[in-house]
């Protein structure tokens, strides 16, 4: 994997590559947790069907996009065990208006803890930091309480409504100066 993973105080966002991806969707556990290097929640290939989809599709069009792309959220344990608890990544490179949409998802069992909210600053902080990017998008469920206090927190407001083929009724989120709102 050449792409760096992006650090946070608790964890590494580490690239899917698409080996690893096309080991995933193949049910290949093991292959993908060597290319991944930790070990993967047992359903993480069914949460992740429709993603792994769109993701190989697109980084076979353009291998370039796979630093903006899926992102393993990966903690080391204190035995140096490491374990993926969850997913994040922006669902493309940026756009023609230098936006780009921010998606995550923590595993059941580690939710409530801040893992959401860590990962969504370094992202930001990433796009800010590395690509200048600064606008960005967020598509929540009406009912994901705790995404859309993820979203509050980090000062998006809401510009509409939209209806995905696959998760169905979506808040559509913007925050347009990141830079200006860290200092």
């Amino acid at each position: 994997n050449d792409v760096p993973a992006i650090p946070t105080p608790r964890f590494e966002l580490v690239s899917m590559s698409l080996p690893f991806m096309r080991a995933l969707l193949a049910g290949d556990v093991r292959a993908a947790e060597s290319e991944i290097g930790a070990t993967i929640p047992p359903d993480l290939a069914a949460q992740l069907d429709q993603f792994l989809q769109f993701r190989i599709a697109d980084l076979t069009v353009d291998p370039t996009a796979q630093p903006w792309l899926g992102r393993a959220i990966v903690r080391t344990e204190p035995d140096g065990t490491r374990r993926v608890i969850g997913t994040c990544g922006f669902h493309s490179p940026p756009d023609e208006h230098g936006r780009v949409e921010i998606g995550y998802r923590v595993e059941a069992s580690e939710r409530r803890q801040g893992v959401a909210t860590e990962v969504v600053r370094a992202l930001l902080d990433w796009a800010a930091t590395e690509h200048g990017v600064n606008r960005f998008r967020a598509a929540i469920a009406p009912d994901n309480l705790p995404s859309l206090a993820v979203a509050a927190k980090f000062g998006f407001r809401q510009v509409g409504v939209q209806v995905d083929d696959i998760d169905g009724e979506e808040l559509v989120f913007e925050l347009d100066d990141w830079a200006a709102t860290t200092g």
